[in-house]
């Protein structure tokens, strides 16, 4: 099966939509209730807003982008760097989501955890948008 820029780009936002529900509702819902975060959830989303959201931003601005007018890309990919991009975006996630679901297994307030988890988060984030940045950015300018 070959994949296009437009099937990669489909891909890979499904994936990281799938990635982004389960920490969202789960911060929503310990918001909501607000005792999880001891008053100080404003620095729960704090730290999750840098870690996920540019990135769905990227994806859902060029697939809003490319829904309305722009010629979106037929052309083919490597295969090779989809798979790098895909097994890097899920390590990713997998990771951001174990987060918070050990976190409550944990001994440290959960903001400690978040805090001590942006050492290794930022590393990985660096090279997954390096990889995203070419379905989604440089394809998109070019197109």
């Amino acid at each position: 099966m070959m994949f296009t820029v437009k099937r990669s780009r489909n891909l890979l936002a499904i994936v990281w939509g799938i990635g982004f529900i389960p920490p969202f509702l789960i911060l929503a819902s310990r918001t909501y209730f607000g005792t999880y975060y001891g008053g100080k959830e404003t620095e729960a989303w704090g730290w999750f807003t840098p870690n996920i959201v540019p990135t769905m931003g990227l994806i859902l601005g060029t697939l809003a982008s490319s829904a309305f007018g722009a010629n979106d890309s037929d052309k083919p990919v490597s295969p090779v760097f989809l798979v790098v991009t895909l097994i890097l975006s899920v390590i990713y996630l997998i990771i951001f989501n174990l987060i918070f679901f050990l976190e409550p297994l944990t001994d440290s307030a959960p903001l400690d955890v978040f805090r001590r988890s942006s050492l290794f988060l930022g590393i990985l984030q660096g090279f997954v948008t390096i990889t995203l940045g070419v379905f989604f950015f440089k394809s998109a300018k070019s197109g």
